[in-house]
């Protein structure tokens, strides 16, 4: 099950119509009476959107009375918010036992939409070799994996010529428990990419080690140097859409023109810098056994705990995550256990090089009782010292992590590196860690962070990297943002003049 996404205009569906000619041509049996036959699937939400994306790229290519229509009066058949049967005929060199012959291959397309129909009832009818799922992130999770279940059901198997059991195989046939010649089974989708809550976000980017048949491939971004579909769509086309969108950074802009997963307009996202394709590994990052590990704290309600290591080269690797359970009150001992399971699991033995949390966590606690603070209380269920940051600026926190989502090393190395297994801080930096509806409107003077299930981490990671640069490093590099390290500010120059401005 192979999947492509990517931005307005790169070429998805097109591409994927000469995927399924291509695949009917090469990949399917010849049968016995010497005619490659293939049925293919195609299927929307509805059939007014079919009508106008994928069924209009298809009569771009093979219009209804197209030279490569079947001859039969009833090669094209439906249509009007009803189903689509187009049969195409062309032919194509296949090898056969005595060598390469010309080889007549016959596709039957159908289009149809699922609407509200429930999904076992939709597919049940289907016999199909191969199907296509037109704007995938619009279909019911469960689809894909319906679909699949009515491939490989046509050609029938009695009618496969026997010789091509030598290129595809055999298999047993679940019913009947004979020997039967092996069918290729595929299913493939386009879409431009929806908010991380889509299912097609959750398989590729969060669990895709869940989802095994699942194959994505993204597009480049439409300003890309990489963008390929250039006769297509002009890179000034897409140059006026993402300002017609507000910039680069808001969120129809990042998918549509940058094809990237981007956030619901539920407020404004606070870590705008950080980009899915560049900052989340492609692989689970493991500690760097020579070097220490640092933490970060966030208590409260639902404590957090980040682990991340420095590297030589000035690289930030964030490494895990530990999030409390919203179904469970969970207090410092509880909050600590789990911590040390992840710290006895991929990092025993290592040295932790630092650890800082919430300053007012050292606050609440009746020392006259003998009463520990939460940090405290970890601290020392850890054995590792935990020590607050010099201050609880959110602006100082914010910029203490922008440092490291913002710049690169060099041109292949972004100063940051987050493991794809940190599922809430990741969907956090796509869009669920924003400011609240009224300080995205600029209607309070403070910034105020919607406190949500992400927002925990989120701070944990603060504390870890504003602990670890310190105020003055986070303070000076925020002063110097954008500006090389050897040019001198304008303020340290004072010019000497005789110029009177009450005498000019």
């Amino acid at each position: 099950m192979n999947f492509i996404r990517g931005p307005w205009g790169s070429g998805k569906t097109v591409a994927t119509v000469f995927k399924i000619a291509r695949h009917a041509g090469t990949v399917f049996p010849v049968c016995r009476d010497g005619v490659v036959h293939v049925r293919c699937a195609a299927i929307r939400d509805t059939y007014r959107e079919m009508a106008k994306t994928a069924l209009a790229s298809w009569h771009q290519f093979f219009p209804k009375r197209g030279p490569f229509t079947a001859p039969q009066a009833d090669a094209y058949s439906g249509g009007q918010d009803r189903p689509v049967k187009h049969i195409l005929e062309w032919d194509v060199v296949r090898k056969w036992p005595d060598g390469p012959k010309k080889t007549l291959v016959r596709l039957e397309m159908e289009f149809g939409a699922i609407g509200n129909e429930n999904l076992d009832s939709f597919f049940k009818g289907y016999e199909i070799s191969m199907g296509w799922i037109n704007e995938c992130d619009l279909i019911h999770e469960d689809a894909p994996a319906r679909f699949f279940g009515r491939t490989a059901r046509f050609p029938p198997r009695a009618e496969i010529a026997e010789w091509e059991a030598d290129r595809l195989g055999v298999e047993t046939d679940e019913e009947t428990g004979h020997q039967v010649i092996r069918l290729p089974r595929i299913i493939m989708g386009d879409f431009n990419p929806p908010d991380e809550s889509n299912w097609t976000y959750k398989r590729e980017i969060e669990e895709p080690e869940k989802w095994p048949g699942y194959k994505f491939f993204a597009q480049p971004s439409g300003l890309s140097p990489q963008g390929e579909n250039r006769r297509g769509k002009t890179r000034k086309d897409y140059e006026d859409e993402e300002t017609s969108f507000g910039g680069p950074k808001a969120a129809d802009a990042r998918r549509n023109v940058h094809g990237e997963y981007a956030a619901k307009k539920v407020g404004t996202v606070v870590y705008s810098n950080f980009a899915l394709t560049k900052h989340r590994a492609d692989t689970k990052l493991e500690p760097v056994r020579n070097l220490p590990y640092f933490m970060g704290f966030d208590a409260g309600g639902r404590p957090a705990c980040a682990i991340g290591q420095f590297m030589p080269t000035g690289q930030f690797r964030a490494l895990r995550e530990i999030i409390s359970d919203p179904d469970i009150i969970t207090g410092p001992r509880r909050h600590a256990e789990a911590v040390m399971e992840v710290l006895l699991r991929d990092f025993a033995g290592m040295a932790c090089g630092g650890a800082w949390g919430d300053p007012s966590a050292w606050d609440g606690a009746d020392r006259q009782r003998g009463e520990l603070a939460h940090m405290e209380t970890v601290s020392l269920a850890l054995n590792i010292p935990i020590y607050p940051t010099e201050t609880n600026d959110f602006k100082s926190r914010f910029e203490a992590v922008d440092f490291y989502l913002n710049g690169d090393l060099d041109a292949n190395t972004p100063r940051s590196l987050w493991c794809p297994s940190l599922k809430y801080t990741i969907r956090g930096f796509v869009s669920q860690y924003h400011l609240t509806k009224h300080s995205s409107e600029a209607k309070t003077e403070s910034v105020e962070i919607d406190k949500n299930e992400y927002s925990h981490i989120q701070d944990a990671w603060q504390y870890l990297l504003y602990g670890y640069r310190g105020r003055a490093k986070v303070r000076k590099d925020a002063a110097q943002l954008g500006r090389p390290a050897n040019v001198v500010p304008i303020r340290s120059i004072t010019a000497k003049s005789d110029f009177d401005v009450f005498k000019s």
